[in-house]
């Protein structure tokens, strides 16, 4: 069997726009987040998006200063909404008026371990309106790099769930976000995305990998391709190669 081929991709975002220990944390509260209280330098918004077929996704890692250990907030939210945070992940959830029929138990778990991973229970629950989460990135292994410029979260469906041993997962959808830039470095503080349902998401990087040959995987956990022939360009997922050298600054 011949070994599949690779590529490494770096997906621009479609529109840019400058401008603890073990436990459950029972307060369904959070702080404004940082896009709240100070103006942004560059603000870099996506809209939903399926991710095309025989790509997958590098899950963006915890940073040292994350204890990577299994974190919790559990709430019950009505139809008022009301808010929940993981204070140790940077990690807060909105949920507006109306989403919800009645009230229901909400429990968002981080998930221990190296990549930025979170399950969201109930499994399956729709809302009625826009959900709104927001990531902190200074917690991630990726801050102030060239990758988590491009950050996005992607939704990975049941039988789905696991990462590779590299580090690449298979995104189902790529809900649509928006990424806050601050100062005159332009660095990536927070993430916020929108979602309309429950189950698992993931932080992904920028970084894609084409598997041509999945055989040698198990199409979930093994990644089925060789460390050889990597090939980075600049892609969009809508479509079209963009090199980053052709784009102005502000427009990066």
């Amino acid at each position: 069997m011949s070994c599949p081929r690779v590529r490494l991709y770096f997906a621009l975002v479609v529109s840019i726009v400058a401008g603890l220990a073990c436990g459950d944390y029972g307060q369904p509260t959070s702080p404004p987040p940082l896009s709240q209280k100070f103006t942004p330098s560059l603000v870099v918004r996506a809209p939903f998006s399926l991710p095309p077929s025989g790509l997958r996704a590098e899950a963006v890692r915890w940073g040292p200063a994350h204890s990577r250990v299994e974190q919790s907030v559990s709430a019950v939210i009505g139809r008022d909404g009301g808010s929940l945070a993981i204070p140790g992940a940077d990690f807060s959830m909105t949920i507006p008026a109306g989403a919800l029929a009645g009230p229901t138990a909400i429990r968002v778990v981080a998930k221990g371990g190296a990549y930025v991973v979170y399950d969201m229970f109930p499994h399956g629950l729709k809302f009625r309106l826009p959900v709104t989460v927001v990531q902190g990135l200074g917690t991630t292994a990726a801050y102030r790099t060239e990758k988590i410029n491009s950050v996005r979260t992607a939704y990975l469906r049941a039988g789905h769930e696991r990462i590779s041993a590299k580090g690449f997962a298979a995104a189902a959808e790529l809900p649509a976000a928006t990424t806050y830039f601050y100062g005159s470095d332009q660095i990536a503080e927070t993430h916020e995305w929108i979602l309309n349902h429950f189950s698992r998401y993931i932080l992904v990087s920028g970084a894609w990998l084409e598997v041509e040959d999945d055989e040698g995987g198990d199409g979930d956990g093994g990644d089925g391709v060789s460390d050889g022939g990597d090939e980075v360009k600049v892609e969009s997922l809508g479509g079209g190669v963009i090199h980053s050298d052709s784009l102005p600054l502000e427009n990066r």
